[in-house]
């Protein structure tokens, strides 16, 4: 019997702010009792939120400060390129 993921809760992207790739779903998950934070694409489909593709990435809730730490990094490099450019 294969797992099953539950979706306990979803935010979306606005429309307006999609990439190419389309909108990037955000949502709250849970896979073998536990808990993740699931970063995905979504496909381009006629619904109001497209279907969450198998691009991107499941991070443990209990990794989500070593990942927002990672992420706020980023964001300094991202902004002495812009400065730099």
């Amino acid at each position: 019997m294969a797992d099953e993921i539950q979706a306990t809760e979803e935010i979306l992207i606005p429309r307006d702010r999609q990439g190419p790739a389309g909108r990037i779903h955000v949502r709250l998950s849970k896979f073998r009792d536990r808990d993740y934070l699931d970063i995905r694409t979504s496909t381009r489909a006629r619904t109001a939120s497209g279907l969450p593709t198998r691009k991107g990435v499941a991070v443990p809730v209990d990794l989500y400060p070593d990942l927002m730490e990672a992420l706020g990094r980023g964001e300094e490099l991202i902004d002495k390129r812009a400065k730099a450019g």
